[in-house]
């Protein structure tokens, strides 16, 4: 696969913060993540990761994941919420330990810190979320517990924790996901869940139906005698370090959008086809320092895309947290739009 260097100039233009006061109503003030998925009902979930009450980071009330849930249609004004997961209070959807205390090394098995959403699909009735469990914000070398999926037949409003796990065998590319749906397959791209893994990115797929089985999933894999081909040993499509990522089939391309920790930006790749080529990187969301007036943005990570983006009008939630402060700890929406050549 081929890989190029990627322009800088950021492309994507602030739109509005949607966490914070806007979503106080819900206990949600603090938050970050934001990744969106069409409900079966036509709405539009959010799943946060770890939440407050009180603005920054460490406040009150720590929950993770939590899901609101909009029905803005017209994006260029910002989204809006008009309810949560919990009713009057977005409750924690998902079991979570919240383990604080981050014990370093393997011994202490089944240590969580949090849990924390990764993305979503929605297939017939039923909405798949793929989380991560996390045992340490401080361990490079076992960042992860695991990754399994959640399903939900009524809207978001209650969660099953299914048995489909992915254990972390240390380094495994299969921790952080991003998921979309086409011809019948669930396409999983993944990675380490490590910003400072070199590994790159896997790509595997699911027919819909088997999407609980572990066994069921298929590599996308490169041999010297066949060529890239399914069923082969995972090959990465696209190198590390990344953060979160969302991959998403938009107006017939097939769009990625990530945190790229070495360029430091929010960046996007588009593709013809799931196996690539995929386009070189295009700076959205720049990073810089805190009160630059440059058009970047501090400490940003996430990127995801809304389901009603066209290529023509994009639209990514970025998150930002001042680490050193605790706040912000907020999610930002941006619009851009796209090359599909």
């Amino acid at each position: 696969m081929r890989i190029a260097g990627s322009t800088t100039t950021p492309a994507a233009t602030f739109v509005k913060e949607v966490t914070g006061g806007a979503t106080r109503r819900w206990g949600v003030r603090g938050t970050d993540l934001g990744c969106p998925t069409r409900l079966a009902d036509g709405r539009v979930a959010f799943f946060f990761g770890d939440t407050f009450s009180s603005r920054g980071r460490h406040g009150r009330r720590w929950r993770s994941p939590v899901m609101l849930r909009s029905t803005t249609t017209d994006l260029r004004g910002g989204v809006e919420f008009e309810s949560a997961a919990g009713g009057r209070t977005a409750r924690e959807i998902l079991p979570n330990a919240h383990d604080v205390r981050e014990l370093p090394d393997r011994e202490s098995a089944g240590t969580e810190f949090t849990v924390v959403p990764a993305d979503a699909v929605t297939i017939g009735d039923r909405t798949y979320l793929s989380v991560v469990s996390v045992h340490s914000w401080r361990s490079r070398a076992w960042p992860t517990n695991f990754t399994y999926l959640a399903w939900s037949d009524d809207g978001g409003d209650n969660w099953h924790r299914s048995p489909a796990r992915w254990d972390n065998l240390g380094g495994s590319l299969d921790q952080l996901w991003t998921m979309e749906r086409h011809d019948g397959y669930v396409y999983v791209v993944s990675s380490a869940f490590d910003r400072t893994h070199p590994g790159g990115m896997i790509l595997r797929r699911v027919p819909e139906s088997c999407i609980l089985e572990p066994a069921a999933y298929e590599h996308w894999g490169w041999d010297r005698g066949t060529g890239w081909a399914w069923g082969q040993p995972a090959t990465p499509i696209l190198p590390g370090p990344v953060g979160e990522m969302c991959l998403r089939r938009i107006d017939g391309t097939w769009v990625l959008a990530y945190f790229d920790p070495t360029a430091y930006a929010i960046v996007t790749r588009t593709a013809a086809r799931i196996d690539g080529p995929w386009s070189e990187p295009t700076v959205q969301v720049a990073g810089g320092d805190w009160g630059a007036t440059d058009g970047t943005w501090a400490q940003i990570y996430g990127g995801f895309i809304h389901p009603a983006s066209t290529l023509d009008e994009l639209h990514l939630f970025v998150s930002q947290w001042n680490t050193t402060t605790g706040d912000p700890y907020r999610v930002l929406q941006f619009a851009t739009r796209l090359d599909a050549g």
